[in-house]
């Protein structure tokens, strides 16, 4: 009989808890709508102030709404806030668009690190068919690994060679899924950042940056970020940046 009780208790609390998210997530539609209506009538102060409250409470924010942000912070002369905004439409929406924007508004303010260059290009090609690519691999290794446990099972010979090459291979799939978690990019939010040769707040300082450079950053923990720059890994305090992902 407890358990029967205990039961109708777990139900009742599930089925209330999706109640309530479903009551916050059309809360979150209609706030939204509101918003897009004054953004429309050009309201933009009241626009803008209800897009920042609500952002953080929408679990896949969509490109349009990082552009409506991107052109109400350009409006008012935030150049910084400009820019993150399109980097995080960029990220989810890469386009030449979006692309020639970046690369206006840094050449304006003589930033560096909006070049598309070939490391940039392949992360970012990476990042659109990430899932197409490894799933094209793992399949392919299955494939190897068949071939392999065959020859096994009839007691030919392998050679080491192959052994080697499979294993090669799938520490390459292990990294290629890893890679996502290890590179983001992120702004300078402030003038006078500090990169340090260590991660640590007594190492030596190489160089000084201001506001709206981007970097990448390759790894770090919760208080120093790594990043390349100017052909260097150097240190940062993650407070000093804004990560675009």
């Amino acid at each position: 009989m407890q358990a029967y009780y205990l039961k109708k208790i777990i139900f009742f609390f599930c089925f209330s808890l999706t109640l309530l998210q479903l009551a916050y997530s059309q809360s979150n539609v209609a706030t939204l709508k509101k918003a897009d209506s004054l953004y429309k009538s050009d309201n933009f102060i009241q626009a803008e102030l209800i897009y920042e409250q609500l952002l953080p409470n929408i679990e896949k924010p969509s490109t349009a709404l990082f552009l409506k942000l991107a052109f109400l912070k350009e409006k008012k002369g935030d150049f910084l806030k400009t820019l993150y905004y399109l980097n995080k439409a960029y990220q989810q929406d890469p386009n030449e668009k979006i692309l020639s924007k970046l690369n206006e508004i840094a050449q304006l303010h003589e930033l560096k690190g909006y070049e598309l260059n070939d490391f940039n290009f392949l992360i970012l090609f990476y990042k659109q068919y990430s899932g197409f690519l490894i799933g094209i691999m793992l399949l392919l290794s299955i494939y190897i690994f068949f071939v392999l446990f065959t020859k096994r099972y009839k007691n030919s010979f392998i050679p080491i060679g192959q052994k080697i090459f499979l294993l090669i291979y799938i520490i390459g799939i292990g990294i290629l899924l890893n890679l996502p978690d290890k590179y983001h990019q992120g702004i300078i939010n402030r003038d006078g950042v500090l990169l340090r040769a260590e991660p640590s707040a007594v190492a030596p300082v190489v160089l000084m940056i201001d506001r709206g450079h981007r970097l990448n950053l390759i790894g770090g923990n919760d208080i120093w970020k790594r990043v390349y720059w100017d052909d260097k890994f150097l240190y940062l305090k993650e407070s000093d940046i804004w990560i675009v992902e």
